[in-house]
């Protein structure tokens, strides 16, 4: 149906590998109030991250940083320097204004 939003993000899946650099994009249809991400490893329930609000970065422990640009209705969740653990499904999800 018509005004219905969409969002779509890749790699659905991030496989990275000890202190490697893993990027995870986020895309969206149509304008949004916050933007969250979350990480979830196999067999767990989500875990918040962080959440962005209007255009901007945020960085969450030392080796998490997302930018948001509501112009391009995209975000990127950026992972430096991967741990084990950091192999997972990263998630976003937005609230509509």
């Amino acid at each position: 149906a018509s005004g219905q939003l969409s969002v779509e993000q890749s790699p659905e899946w991030l496989d990275v590998s000890e202190r490697q650099n893993g990027i995870v994009t986020c895309t969206y249809s149509s304008a949004v109030q916050s933007l969250h991400w979350y990480r979830q490893a196999p067999r767990e329930r989500p875990l918040f991250l962080l959440m962005l609000f209007g255009k901007g970065n945020q960085t969450q422990e030392p080796n998490f940083a997302a930018d948001h640009d509501p112009g391009q209705k995209r975000s990127s969740l950026h992972i430096h320097g991967c741990r084990l653990g950091d192999t997972a499904r990263y998630l976003c999800a937005v609230e509509t204004q």
